[in-house]
């Protein structure tokens, strides 16, 4: 009895992969376009939506799911930053021992790095990469300088094991400073 359990249990997960499987392989054109159309406003309707694509609510909202589950990692708000108090943004680029240790520590290293980017309510990215000769790169917002200089003392104390160097390109808000505000709407017009 319990093998059959276990096999009905394994057919149910074999079909829930196959069904996966079979919505990502079948993305059309229209799931761009909508996708498109959310992330110049996502707050709109579907049939708002089926309107300016010209096309059915029904359609909209059937496909529009396969969108989310395929495309759409989360909304949010981008909200406008110098009047929620946040004055500036930074991106710090580190060199960090990782690359240099054995394959375990490595990876508890990483844990600990993910776990402690992850606590900070202000970083909203932190990835690894390579250039510049730099292993990693994380973007984070601050009330003031003041502020960016304590958190980025707090970083480079808590983190000093794993840490090689660290620079920073700090940049204050403003009208003055912004050529392009962040939005991710601008993608709207990239060829998919």
């Amino acid at each position: 009895m319990h093998s059959v359990e276990i096999s009905s249990a394994n057919h149910k997960k074999s079909d829930r992969a196959v069904d996966e499987r079979f919505t990502m392989n079948k993305k059309k054109a229209i799931d761009y376009e909508i996708l498109k159309e959310l992330l110049k406003n996502c707050r709109r309707s579907d049939r708002v939506l089926a309107k300016a694509l010209g096309i059915s609510q029904p359609t909209v909202t059937r496909r529009r799911a396969i969108v989310e589950k395929s495309f759409i990692d989360g909304y949010t708000v981008i909200p406008k930053w110098k009047e929620v108090g946040l004055e500036v943004v930074a991106f710090s680029f580190v060199k960090h021992k990782i690359r240099f240790a054995k394959p375990e520590v490595t990876k508890e290293t990483f844990r600990i790095v993910e776990e402690w980017m992850s606590n900070q309510p202000n970083v909203v990215l932190a990835i690894d990469g390579q250039g510049m000769g730099w292993d990693a790169v994380f973007v984070s917002f601050h009330k003031n300088y003041t502020d960016f200089v304590e958190f980025m003392r707090k970083h480079d104390n808590e983190l000093s094991e794993n840490l090689i160097e660290r620079e920073s390109f700090v940049s204050v808000i403003s009208p003055m400073t912004v050529k392009k505000p962040f939005h991710l709407k601008y993608l709207e017009k990239l060829k998919w």
